[in-house]
């Protein structure tokens, strides 16, 4: 469909000097979203020559509207198609439109229905009762290393079926979530730490190496009844593992972090338990796990009153567009009473949806769950601190205290 003819009389986007990559925006964005979402509905970053987007309506037509923004020119801010292009191959689920992503997509949705992955519930709920088990003892413990991780490193790799090796998941997540952003020094740490366990991870992820009756295992299925193009099983399961744990183990982390900084929301909770997958999704809303996710312009194009030229990347700031005012009632505060799910734009939104959402919601209920009957209170007990990413936005250290029910 050809790109519509625009009005001679529209500006081009405001020019501005905001820096979503600079390590002070990287370490606190808050103010940077909010910059940028009163700066103008699109803004254009001259350090970069990229276009961005914070305020919701704008981004969530930038997300859903494939025909005039691309996502086969991958989440970064580099363009995939680009000869030149030094990044890993495209994700499969991620980072193609339709008609291409509508086969791909349709599969995998069987294989990751809520039905199907509701079998995997019970691996979980040990994990989380576990790792509850563990905090109540220590009375003083991190929310990431003692409560969130063991859950999701503990089942994730199981249900989708790869042997699990700690060291390799943590550093391909940091190469993979650092390399969408520019060659910065984050860019070249991230490289330098994953690339010793490429061989492991690309291995890890064939089809001889999975577990039978595992997620994974169906997507080499599929692919070997011709649902699904030569290779695009391996490409799935690398997707799912580089980006399903980090991001989940972000979201859940955030999730337990503000129930310790409102005891309010904590009581509300315990006298609503049934809110259990709102805190979760309430959660992502306000701290979305991608700071930034691009998509392309295919042609010359207008958003939000202004012209875009064609052929330019365009950043989508979630965490900013789900704080929007213009969108939320008192957006920056924490209330597990409020209704998001499939309105904030952390999960991204139609064609493009999160194929692991399910999995997230399941592996964050089940740790809710556990901490709901078994304790009675849970509180911070020093500053958290965030791991550094250009694009993963994820906690390094939790400190929490907890008083058993």
């Amino acid at each position: 469909m050809a790109a519509p003819k625009l009005r001679d009389d529209l500006p081009e986007p405001p020019v501005t000097d905001l820096d979503p990559y600079a390590m002070a925006v990287l370490e606190d964005p808050h103010p940077f979203y909010r910059d940028l979402r009163e700066t103008a509905p699109v803004v254009y970053f001259e350090k970069y020559g990229v276009y961005g987007v914070g305020r919701y309506a704008e981004l969530r037509e930038v997300v859903t509207d494939f025909q005039r923004f691309t996502a086969s020119s991958g989440v970064g801010i580099t363009d995939a198609r680009d000869p030149q292009f030094r990044g890993r191959p495209p994700s499969a689920l991620v980072e193609v439109d339709p008609p291409r992503h509508t086969d791909t997509r349709r599969v995998a949705n069987r294989i990751m229905s809520p039905l199907v992955i509701r079998k995997w519930r019970s691996v979980f709920q040990e994990k989380a009762k576990t790792a509850v088990d563990r905090i109540l003892e220590m009375g003083r413990f991190d929310g990431l290393r003692d409560l969130v991780e063991p859950v999701v490193f503990g089942g994730f790799p199981k249900a989708m079926g790869i042997r699990f090796d700690e060291d390799a998941i943590r550093a391909i997540g940091y190469m993979s979530f650092n390399q969408t952003g520019p060659e910065n020094e984050l860019y070249h740490k991230g490289l330098r730490a994953g690339e010793p366990f490429m061989d492991w991870f690309l291995a890890a992820c064939q089809g001889d190496a999975v577990e039978p009756g595992s997620i994974a295992h169906s997507f080499f299925e599929a692919e070997a009844a011709g649902e699904l193009g030569q290779g695009i099983a391996s490409n799935i399961t690398r997707s799912l593992v580089r980006g399903g744990m980090d991001t989940t183990i972000s979201g859940i982390s955030t999730a337990v972090r503000l129930l310790a900084q409102n005891a309010d929301q904590w009581s509300l909770l315990k006298e609503n338990p049934g809110r259990q997958r709102a805190v979760f999704d309430e959660a992502i809303r306000l701290e979305a796990p991608n700071h930034v996710v691009y998509r392309c312009t295919t042609g010359e194009t207008e958003l939000g009153g202004y012209a875009l030229r064609g052929g330019v990347k365009i950043g989508t700031f979630p965490t900013a567009a789900n704080r929007d005012p213009r969108k939320w009632d008192n957006p920056d505060s924490f209330d597990i009473m409020r209704n998001t799910a499939n309105i904030h734009m952390s999960f991204g939104a139609e064609d493009h949806n999160c194929i692991g959402q399910n999995v997230a919601r399941m592996e964050a209920e089940s740790i809710l769950a556990e901490l709901l009957a078994r304790t009675a209170s849970i509180e911070p007990d020093g500053e958290p601190e965030y791991l550094i990413h250009n694009q993963l936005r994820t906690l390094g250290k939790l400190p929490l205290s907890v008083t058993p029910a």
